[in-house]
């Protein structure tokens, strides 16, 4: 298996063609994989949580 970068516009298409994801965040070095549900529109991707483990590890490790 080759892994590479997808495009702007695979992106956009993936994106566009399906509502649910894996949201993959980490804290102090360890993983955490959640499924979560999602709209894109304008170019942007929306999503909603209620707090929790997530919520805390992304607030811990921002982009």
């Amino acid at each position: 298996m080759q892994i590479r970068a997808l495009s702007t516009l695979e992106c956009t298409k993936l994106l566009t063609a399906n509502r649910a994801g894996r949201l993959a965040c980490a804290k102090d070095g360890r993983p955490y994989v959640v499924p979560f549900h999602y709209a894109h529109a304008d170019n942007h991707l929306y999503a909603f949580s209620l707090p929790g483990k997530k919520i805390d590890w992304m607030r811990a490790n921002p982009l």
